[in-house]
């Protein structure tokens, strides 16, 4: 079958080719992937990204997820896998100092985490999101012992995810992945999710409710308190989008690299993202660009 016959039914049939366009690979800091020769991936708004560094453990097989930025670290959750079957393993948070990707150290997840897709932080306090579970966690202690030391572990009602998180200063959002449907972005007080006790986070916890689009990956508020969302699937193109905070309409969407997780908001007004694509999971991507990275949103081109 010729190439171009062949492209046309694969197309067809859902899949997404990309052209074979790759950028040298760079010197950059952490340890770069030995499973793999490509070179990086030209990715979409490429202008906009700044600083790059490897996402930690890939060699290990683990697969990028959850991300927030905490004071002057990228805080990033993994789950190991290096199979299409496997969407659950032995989870870390691994901490990269903001400035230049050194790797600061790491810390064990539970079990019950083994899909970790979302954290945020909300001063002292660092919460790690798995489908279901919300775990609050005693950070400094936790980066001691190398083991995740919990405050406290909420159950959540699943309709609400989580499978990312965000955080403005009183309230803690809940998100869902969702391919279907119509999925909302759940606020719920601080004080709640704090406050102890056996019931379950539910909706009627919710103080406020945006609707979302589908196949969102994270979120983050930044310092004006605009409203940021990734979205993916798979090896299809993937974007950003800001949304109004106050009615979940998408202001603007600009397309950003494939593999896109969770994101995060740096003091300077930088977001901060991970892609899974090109960890070993996913290494058959046409996409190769398995970074933690920066994003200026003033350079962003839709």
């Amino acid at each position: 079958m010729n190439l171009t016959r062949r492209g046309a039914l694969l197309s067809a049939a859902g899949f997404v080719l990309a052209p074979a366009v790759a950028l040298a690979r760079p010197r950059l800091p952490g340890d770069e992937p030995r499973y793999d020769a490509r070179d990086l991936s030209a990715v979409p708004n490429a202008a906009a990204i700044g600083r790059r560094y490897w996402m930690p453990g890939l060699n290990d097989g683990f697969v990028p997820q959850g991300l927030t930025v905490f004071g002057n670290e990228i805080l990033v959750a993994a789950y190991q896998s290096e199979t299409l079957e496997q969407d659950n393993g032995p989870a870390r948070v691994y901490r990269l100092a903001r400035s230049d990707g050194r790797l600061l150290g790491s810390f064990a997840l539970p079990a019950t985490y083994g899909h970790p897709g979302g954290l945020a932080a909300v001063g002292d306090n660092v919460f790690v999101a798995n489908s279901g579970r919300l775990l609050v966690l005693d950070f400094a202690r936790s980066c001691a012992a190398g083991e995740c030391v919990p405050l406290g572990e909420r159950l959540v009602d699943k309709a609400m995810g989580p499978s990312f998180l965000a955080a403005t200063a009183d309230t803690l959002w809940f998100g869902p992945y969702r391919r279907k449907g119509e999925p909302n972005l759940y606020g719920v007080p601080l004080a709640r999710v704090l406050s102890g006790g056996e019931r379950p986070i539910g909706l009627s916890d919710a103080a406020a409710t945006l609707p979302l689009p589908l196949f969102v990956q994270g979120a983050t508020f930044d310092r004006k308190g605009g409203l940021w969302i990734s979205q993916s699937s798979g090896n299809k193109p993937a974007s950003l989008s800001r949304l109004d905070p106050k009615t979940g309409a998408v202001l603007a969407r600009y397309p950003a690299p494939g593999g896109i997780e969770d994101l995060g908001c740096a003091p300077n007004g930088k977001l901060w993202a991970a892609s899974e694509a090109g960890s070993k999971r996913w290494s058959r991507w046409d996409t190769f660009y398995p970074l933690v990275f920066e994003i200026d949103p003033a350079k962003l081109v839709a």
